[in-house]
């Protein structure tokens, strides 16, 4: 008999198979919507409580089971969806493994109702933790009823990692709003604590389904996607490229009309733009592709989000000339004719030279040179602080030395120089050499710091925005908002909730810059989405969208009074070396440094 090789009890073995498929609350949501997809349901309504963590309801109008097969659905590797090997490589529906009713009901309290059109009673079947069922009789409709409560109750150590309850409910806000948007001839519905929150009529189109998701504002701005060959039919949307986002997360792609993730594809979405994509921005696109069944394998991860095609490379390039094409129809890229005139035979426009005399075929301007240096020298045209700078400011800043750091005891010796470098960076000469000082980054750092003093107190003070600003979010980005509507306030907006997907911002904060007051909320909004919680927290979150958007860019020319104060106020802050993400504020080069440079000794 073998002492050390023992095969694990079923109930333990089930529990480790659930930690493969049940990560969070959400994904008993993704598996209960998609069982009732399979079963035919033409209306889906999901309840939640608590995030998921007290209450998961899943109710279809589907075909239902009989008492036997809805005894067997627990049993692990029961399956209504294949029959044989075969069937495994052309798998045409959601579920297929058996796995996902054993798992939840092993780390959970499930109760299933369910009843078929032929049958006088229903069936209810009662499971705690994977214990022994209890099956009795019930008075249900045709369809199921699933409710999953206290997930995790009997494996703590999985409990205590599920993150904030609007965390967890933002993911399963994603997962039935993206499920949504491939089936819109499905009605669908969310109820979070008592109150809907979503309400998704079965609609003719996948445009009407994605416009009530995503929002008549983004969709306005999207383009078609049309393709169709022998191997792939590709049908979608994607942004245009001044409506692209700061992070990959809103690419929606869809494999015969499931939710996949395709890093190949999502790449290909990208490439498709080109050049005409601004820097370090990334579109928005939901993308529909429908290839055979035998050219795809979703048997690849429990969770099955990944998938393999037998040709990836040749979904790649079709993929690619979608988007280039769809681009190129809507008049985003600009086509060139074949017929267009040669360049030699093209002469320049004229241009004044000389004082005002012109050349037949130049286009150059003389150029005057700027004195950067000159400027900083006193004289009878420039005022006597003009170009003077001394850092702190005791009265406001106190003793505390330690905050201040080495650059304000090299600088209070003497007057510093500042000069702004291709309106993105502050120099500043200092005693044994200078900094180089990242104005975008500077400002961020103050930004970050005083949002989180004024967002501690009760209110800050709000510019009125002379048209304000109407958006129609997507439901994870509303429940963000309503999440932080109080914070939101203390900062500075003044945000209006109208009906179920619509805010109005008509005030933001003095502190924002004056360029682009308008979209600021809109991509605090979406920063705010698609940072990683980590262990910030909700003020910390807040702060930090808002300084990385509301100050002074890259870019700006700033006066000499700008400076000055822009590099005061830094210097003032807690840790002005570093920006709130982490990125370096100041760069330091040694006088030793320089001279070693042009080799000469110290």
């Amino acid at each position: 008999m073998s002492e050390k090789i023992k095969v694990l009890p079923e109930n333990l073995a089930n529990k480790i198979a659930a930690g493969e498929v049940i990560e969070r609350p959400a994904s008993v949501v993704k598996e209960l919507v998609e069982n009732a997809i399979d079963a035919g349901g033409s209306r889906i309504s999901v309840e939640i409580k608590a995030g998921g963590k007290q209450l998961i309801r899943v109710a279809d109008n589907g075909g239902g089971m009989s008492r036997e097969d809805a005894a067997l659905a627990f049993e692990r590797h029961a399956t209504s969806k294949i029959d044989n090997e075969d069937d495994l490589y052309r798998i045409g529906t959601f579920g297929f493994r058996g796995e996902a009713l054993a798992s939840i009901a092993s780390v959970a309290r499930v109760d299933l109702a369910t009843n078929t059109a032929g049958e006088a009673a229903g069936t209810r079947i009662r499971i705690d933790g994977g214990a022994e069922p209890r099956v009795t009789d019930a008075g249900h409709a045709r369809g199921t009823t699933i409710s999953v409560s206290q997930l995790f109750y009997n494996v703590p150590a999985r409990r205590k990692f599920l993150r904030t309850t609007g965390t967890e409910t933002r993911h399963i806000v994603s997962v039935v709003s993206t499920t949504a948007m491939a089936y819109p001839e499905i009605a669908f519905s969310l109820t979070m604590d008592g109150k809907e929150t979503l309400s998704l009529p079965a609609v003719s189109n996948t445009y009407t389904r994605a416009q009530a998701v995503m929002g008549n504002t983004l969709m306005n701005q999207m383009i078609p996607v049309t393709y169709d060959d022998d191997l792939v039919k590709i049908h979608g949307f994607i942004s245009r490229p001044d409506a692209t986002r700061v992070s990959r997360t809103h690419q929606y792609l869809f494999i015969n009309q499931r939710p996949v993730s395709s890093r190949a594809l999502n790449h290909a979405v990208f490439e498709g733009y080109g050049s005409i994509l601004p820097r370090e921005r990334y579109p928005v696109s939901i993308i529909f592709l429908a290839v055979d069944l035998d050219q795809v394998d979703v048997n690849v991860h429990p969770a099955k989000r990944e998938i393999r095609f037998s040709d990836e490379s040749s979904v790649y390039k079709r993929l690619l000339q979608a988007i280039r094409l769809a681009l190129q129809n809507s008049d985003v890229v600009p086509v060139f004719e074949t017929d267009t005139p040669d360049v030699s035979t093209m002469m320049p426009a004229t241009a004044p030279v000389n004082g005002g005399a012109t050349e037949a075929g130049s286009v150059m301007e003389r150029r005057t040179q700027t004195d950067l240096f000159g400027r900083a020298r006193r004289g009878t045209d420039a005022a006597e602080g003009d170009w003077t700078y001394t850092p702190g400011n005791p009265e406001r800043e106190g003793s505390d030395e330690a905050r201040q750091g080495a650059v304000r005891e090299e600088a209070h010796a003497e007057p510093v120089s500042l000069w702004q470098l291709h309106n993105a960076y502050i120099f500043a000469q200092v005693r044994d050499g200078f900094i180089l000082i990242d104005q975008h980054g500077a400002h961020e750092r103050v930004l970050f710091e005083r949002a989180l003093q004024t967002m501690d107190r009760e209110s800050a003070p709000s510019q009125q925005l002379l048209f304000p600003v109407t958006m129609d979010l997507m439901v994870p980005q509303l429940a963000l908002v309503r999440e932080h509507f109080d914070l939101f306030g203390r900062l500075g907006f003044n945000v209006k909730l109208f009906g179920e997907r619509t805010v109005v911002v008509d005030a933001v904060p003095c502190a924002a810059n004056k360029q682009g007051v308008d979209t600021l909320f809109q991509r605090m909004i979406e920063n705010l989405q698609d940072l990683p919680a980590k262990d910030l927290k909700a003020e910390e979150r807040i702060a930090l969208t808002f300084s990385s958007h509301a100050g002074i860019r890259k870019g700006d020319p700033l006066s000499q009074r700008e400076m000055d104060t822009l590099v005061n106020d830094l210097f003032a802050t807690e840790m002005p070396y570093v920006t709130p993400g982490g990125r370096p504020i100041v760069v330091r080069m040694p006088l030793e440094e320089i001279e070693r440079r042009f080799s000469r000794s110290p």
